[in-house]
């Protein structure tokens, strides 16, 4: 789902999910002891499921032995630990330190577990050699990032949702068992975006669409090359089949309703709200009265949005988060709007204005990549009132004259 887009719905969801997983084997049961003949492999992919951070699909690849009674074992590279302070959990997505790791997982209780989440299940036996799939079970067994006890913490991998996921590392892994049977021509453009691949992930869930237009930056607007649109379970399962003439075979079949994959975005809302802020300035720059605390109100969304782009901006390692062209719309400065005289208020405002009619120049020539234009009107607003609406009433007062009794008498006697 992607690490900028996702990982607001994955801070917002981390603290409150539970971090059910399939049940792992204990200590001391696992047998990686080879067997003469080689195993099969199997790729499954799970689709879509309900909670947040299902959205986008999981991956698990399984050895299945030839022993009878020998049961196979699928390696699942999506595990973490959902159970720590909030706060922690939303630092480590932030910087990309967010530890994930794999672990063996009897293939019963992985199907059992998915079909218990009813999420769709696909089973892909890749049509490997021996050599190949000696490799790959070697690979395995050995990753060293496979956890086989609880003690095993310095086993781990940071996970990045586009490029180093649970559906990458199968990926990568296949890839070079079988020489580049995924690599080879998948240079090519993927026809979405990765904001496209985004929204369709999140489309139950329009907040987080309208919330991304302000958050999520220029990286997610270009379009991933084949290779690296293999991050969705979906996209290497139908690469596997059309490259490797491996056909997946349905499992199991999600008895809920399809998720969506487009829907509203709530940017209406997002201008409604904008407009129950700015509105009260406009009224009482009309009036000439109550300017001041109207700006204090008005001033709210405008720093918060700032702060947190801002702070976001800094604090993140991921590309998504950090390279936000938002940041020209919106700065935590604007806290001084209140604060500042009247004469000092509106040079300030003309500043800002004209920073985002320049940001909206951008964007219609294409230097920026966002879409913009809904946090373009957010942040215009109410600098544009500032900046010259209550000048131009304030000049335009002052040039009625003011009346007196002698002026009233003479109106008076003419009439």
């Amino acid at each position: 789902m992607k690490r900028a887009l996702v990982a607001i719905a994955l801070v917002a969801s981390a603290a409150g999910v539970a971090s059910a997983q399939p049940q792992r084997y204990r200590p001391g049961t696992v047998f990686k002891n080879p067997e003469a003949q080689a195993p099969t492999i199997d790729l499954y992919s799970f689709d879509r499921g309900a909670v947040i951070f299902e959205k986008f699909g999981h991956s698990a690849i399984c050895i299945r032995y030839h022993e009878p009674g020998r049961e196979a074992v699928c390696f699942n590279y999506g595990i973490t630990e959902f159970g720590g302070p909030p706060v922690s959990l939303v630092w480590g997505f932030l910087r990309s330190h967010q530890k994930f790791w794999a672990a063996p997982v009897p293939e019963r209780e992985i199907v059992r577990f998915y079909e218990w989440e009813d999420r769709t299940i696909w089973r892909q036996t890749l049509p490997l050699t021996d050599a190949q799939a000696r490799e790959i079970e070697d690979v395995l067994w050995n990753d060293p990032v496979l956890r086989m006890r609880d003690d095993d913490e310095d086993h781990y991998y940071y996970y990045d949702h586009f490029f180093d996921n649970c559906t990458t590392r199968l990926r990568d892994m296949i890839d070079h068992a079988t020489g580049g049977v995924l690599s080879k021509g998948s240079d090519v453009d993927y026809p979405q975006t990765f904001r496209q691949i985004g929204r369709a992930g999140m489309a139950e869930f329009p907040p987080i669409i309208a919330l991304s237009d302000f958050v999520v930056g220029r990286t997610l607007d270009r379009k991933p090359t084949l290779w690296e649109a293999m991050f969705l379970p979906t996209v290497l399962r139908d690469e596997v089949a059309r490259r490797m003439n491996a056909p997946p075979v349905l499992v199991y079949q999600r008895k809920g309703p399809d998720f969506p994959l487009d829907g509203p975005s709530d940017r209406g809302y997002v201008l409604l709200i904008a407009l129950l802020f700015y509105l009260p300035l406009a009224v009482a720059i009309g009036f000439a009265r109550g300017v001041r605390a109207a700006l204090v109100w008005a001033t709210v969304p405008l720093v918060l949005m700032g702060t947190l782009i801002w702070l976001v901006a800094i604090i993140s390692s991921i590309p998504g988060l950090r390279w936000n062209e938002a940041i020209f719309l919106f700065v935590p400065f604007d806290v001084l709007l209140p604060i500042l005289k009247k004469e000092p208020r509106r040079k300030y405002a003309q500043i800002r204005a004209g920073m985002v009619v320049w940001a909206s120049i951008f964007c219609a020539v294409g230097i920026f990549k966002q879409p913009l234009w809904i946090p373009i009107v957010c942040a215009f607003v109410p600098h544009a009132l500032i900046a010259w609406i209550e000048p131009m009433l304030a000049a335009s007062r002052a040039s009625v004259p003011a009346a007196t009794p002698a002026a009233d008498a003479a109106v008076a006697k003419a009439s």
